[in-house]
């Protein structure tokens, strides 16, 4: 079944034509010819313009691929057809979306062309004084790496039960049982007994359940815990590795300043021009007895 194309880029066609390009037209060669509805070269090329880059290599990498558009692209003039036949562009609500597109449309089309007129600015020097200003955006926090041994609880029934083996456990590593090993045999985190315990990850304190991250923090490499109670059960706690928190550099963190700062300074530039230059200003008069009869009439 062909998704029909028209919503998307048969509208906008329809809305942008103008009678020099239509005219342009009848000397363009015809891809595909069903009764008196043709798709053009024309037609092609508008559509191809309007598809995002992967979307139009698909299209032009065959044949088959670019028939396939063709095809969608008739779908939509011949609901166009349709939809002009039985009058439906003369609708009031259909009036009204094709209105409010076009203005979209250009509006965007503005925007863009306002885009490239903005003063470049020094990107280096704005990142530099983001750095300086908000230095805690670009801490990294301590990181951990940790194993653990969980005696896990489902029901206030087994707590007991659960705390005595985990307690148990626990005497085995004191007496110098390997910690990997038992992970393998008694934890009932499966995924990390199958590690010998490791999470087997970098992981921050905020990103743990407060026990747990409590008792880990205090540890240092190579250290057990002791018996740690979460809402997920028991657990005796190693620390494999600790990375401090560290400020980063302003040259690590560069690159990626710059880039946000340039994504959103052409924005802000816009942003500012329509709000000096396209909003009614001190001027605009409201015409409030006309203002207020529409809302009685609706």
């Amino acid at each position: 079944m062909i998704t029909p194309h028209f919503p998307m880029i048969g509208l906008l066609a329809a809305l942008l034509a103008t009678p020099a390009a239509l005219a342009s037209g009848a000397d363009e060669a015809v891809l595909l010819q069903v009764g008196d509805i043709t798709v053009t070269a024309q037609d092609l090329q508008r559509d191809l313009s309007l598809l995002s880059d992967n979307r139009r290599n698909r299209a032009l990498s065959g044949p088959e691929p670019l028939k396939e558009l063709l095809r969608e692209i008739y779908v939509g003039k011949r609901m166009l057809a349709e939809a002009e036949r039985l009058g439906l562009e003369q609708t009031p609500t259909v009036q009204a979306r094709l209105a409010a597109e076009r203005r979209r449309i250009l509006a965007e089309a503005l925007g863009k062309h306002l885009q490239q007129q903005v003063t470049p600015a020094d990107f280096a020097a704005l990142a530099r004084e983001h750095y300086v200003a908000h230095p805690d955006q670009f801490l990294i926090p301590a990181q951990f790496k940790v194993a653990h041994i969980l005696k896990r609880a489902s029901c206030d029934c087994e707590r007991a039960a659960k705390q005595r083996q985990i307690e148990q456990v626990q005497a085995r590593l004191q007496a110098g049982e390997d910690f990997a090993a038992l992970a393998k045999t008694e934890s009932d985190d499966t995924a990390s007994a199958a590690q010998g315990g490791d999470l087997g990850q970098w992981l921050k304190r905020d990103e743990l359940v407060t026990p747990f991250a409590d008792a880990m923090v205090k540890l240092e490499p190579g250290q057990l815990s002791g018996v740690v109670e979460t809402q997920f059960g028991f657990h005796v706690i190693k620390l494999l590795e600790r990375q401090p928190a560290r400020q980063q550099s302003f040259e690590e963190v560069q690159p990626s300043i710059e880039q946000r700062l340039r994504e959103n300074y052409g924005k802000d530039q816009l942003q500012q021009r329509a709000a000096t230059s396209y909003q009614p200003g001190a001027e605009a008069k409201f015409n409030d007895p006309a203002v207020e009869a529409f809302l009685r009439g609706q």
